[in-house]
């Protein structure tokens, strides 16, 4: 009876990150925008957590990883580009934006788009990993994802609404549209691009090294509860210098390797 049980475990976590997922665009139609994205957040949480899950209990399947890359679309796919285009464009400023020439219905179609070339990135990563998943990568690939993780592409395209809420609404030019979808746009090509990313995963550091980021993570844990959209604004800075840094040590390391 235990053997039955235990996979349900790690599944109904993966169900958790999916609700918060779709509940993400139920608080985007009401206009709630920090918990649309504390529940994009969240779902990333248990996304993280459903593997651990699985694997502490020994039950990882393929029709577990199956249901995550699903859940992940939703969640990281749909959710965020659903979420910034109904925060650019919400009904006071989609009132405004159809005034202008530059924001006629047609303008309007294009920005939707935008969140379609997001679901279509999204989805193609998932495939693109789960087709990979019995394929042994070459040593250097060991501490990079291929690509932006989809949470991680989330972050990214929510990044705009990030900073707006960080600074408290008064720097209305991170709602803008075309500012938006630049963030959007560019977090689908990372997800679905091959270009080498930070992964501490197999990450090894030495016990001072283990101390620092212990620091850093508390010191990080604090300035979310101080003031968490800064905090998480920050943090999206961090992430977005590690791509190119990540980049350079992945390309040193291939070199050493060949």
């Amino acid at each position: 009876m235990t053997e039955v049980i235990k996979p349900l475990f790690p599944n109904a976590v993966t169900m958790m990150a999916l609700a918060f997922g779709v509940s993400s665009m139920h608080m985007a139609l009401w206009g709630n925008w920090q918990m649309a994205v504390a529940f994009i957040f969240f779902a990333g949480f248990f996304d993280f957590m459903d593997g651990k899950v699985a694997r502490a209990l020994g039950v990882s399947s393929r029709f577990g990883a199956e249901l995550d890359s699903l859940s992940d679309f939703v969640s990281f796919g749909v959710a965020p580009g659903f979420l910034i285009y109904n925060w650019t464009m919400d009904t006071t400023m989609r009132a405004e934006a159809l005034k202008d020439i530059a924001y006629r219905p047609d303008a309007v179609g294009v920005y939707w788009a935008v969140v379609l070339f997001l679901a279509v990135c999204c989805a193609s990563r998932l495939a693109r990993f789960n087709s990979m998943l019995d394929e042994k990568q070459p040593k250097y690939w060991e501490h990079f994802f291929m690509g932006v993780p989809a949470p991680a592409g989330a972050g990214l395209a929510l990044y705009p609404l990030i900073l707006w809420q960080a600074f408290r609404g008064e720097v209305e030019f991170f709602r803008c549209p075309v500012f938006a979808s630049f963030f959007v746009i560019f977090a689908g090509v990372m997800m679905a691009s091959r270009v080498p990313t930070v992964c501490l995963k197999h990450l090894h550091p030495s016990k001072t090294m283990r101390s620092v980021l212990g620091f850093v993570f508390l010191a990080f844990i604090a300035g979310l509860v101080a003031s968490p959209w800064m905090a998480l604004s920050l943090l999206g800075i961090v992430y977005l210098v590690s791509i190119p840094v990540g980049v350079c040590v992945f390309l040193k390391l291939k070199k050493k390797v060949a």
